[in-house]
């Protein structure tokens, strides 16, 4: 393994460190404006994903890993590859379990989602054979 997962507790460091991540975010599905450092850390403090990882590589940050409670993964990395999208999945798939299956509500499996523009992630799962399921639209 090349990625180090560290765990958001989260400190006022992490806190920080994912701010910088959330700054320099070139794609974002679940917000449209970035929200000020106060608003930020509110949101890390109160941490409502199942799992959330600060991620490293060669002891340089790289980006940052939740599950949330619907059993989807959110990805957050500028430039990733292929062999860091399987490295990714097979830690999540290894250490974490989905949570049971609610039926119109939750799928019993993990599942990703990904902003629309990010063209080489997408290109990246079709290589890696995982099924596209969905695609969702604001109205």
């Amino acid at each position: 393994m090349f990625l180090k997962f560290e765990k958001v507790i989260p400190t006022k460091d992490q806190i920080k460190i994912l701010y910088e991540l959330l700054i320099n975010r070139r794609y974002s599905i679940s917000h449209n404006r970035l929200p000020s450092s106060k608003e930020h850390s509110e949101f890390v403090l109160k941490n409502s994903y199942v799992e959330w990882y600060i991620v490293y590589k060669n002891e340089k940050l790289y980006g940052s890993v939740y599950i949330h409670s619907d059993n989807s993964v959110g990805i957050n990395f500028n430039e990733i590859k292929k062999e860091d999208v399987l490295e990714i999945i097979t830690y999540i798939k290894n250490y974490h379990k989905p949570l049971p299956e609610i039926k119109s509500s939750r799928r019993g499996e993990f599942f990703l989602n990904v902003a629309k523009d990010d063209l080489n992630f997408i290109k990246i799962l079709k290589q890696l054979d995982k099924i596209e399921i969905q695609r969702s639209f604001i109205i």
